[in-house]
């Protein structure tokens, strides 16, 4: 029993020292994170593709649970709450969709629709999300309109 603790002891020490070692390889200022100005390898793209789905369907959940109340399942911006005025952004029309760039829609989730210069209707749900969150749902969003 106490022979089997000891080599236990022994992986983990060992284990963590490789890591200590293989951390300070690294050159100061070095993040260990790709160069963002290496091209992008078929491997790179691979995997950012199977980040989409996940994101597409964290996306919907999200908008489905916070914005469709107001903005609709579909997005067409007709939810529950009836007679808003103005009425909620309308994310199926294609023309509406094109006028806004994702940084838009970002800031326009993030800051409220007011800091873009929409209705003070939708509040700023910035500090309810994190960053990539919101990401989420505006790729979504996106989507949308292409239905």
């Amino acid at each position: 029993m106490q022979k089997t603790l000891k080599i236990r002891k022994f992986a983990i020490l060992a284990t963590l020292s490789l890591l200590v070692i293989a951390g300070c390889g690294k050159k100061p200022g070095q993040s260990g994170k790709a160069d963002s100005k290496k091209p992008m390898t078929a491997v790179d793209s691979a995997a950012t593709a199977a980040k989409v789905p996940f994101a597409l369907k964290e996306g919907k959940r999200l908008f489905s649970h916070y914005c469709a109340v107001c903005h609709g399942e579909s997005g067409d911006g007709s939810g529950q709450y009836y007679g808003l005025t103005p009425t909620p952004a309308n994310f199926t029309d294609k023309a509406f969709m094109k006028s806004m760039s994702n940084e838009r829609l970002f800031k326009a989730i993030m800051e409220g629709s007011a800091s873009v210069g929409k209705s003070n209707m939708c509040p700023p749900w910035g500090k309810s999300f994190q960053s990539e969150e919101l990401e989420f749902i505006v790729l979504y969003i996106r989507t949308l309109a292409a239905k």
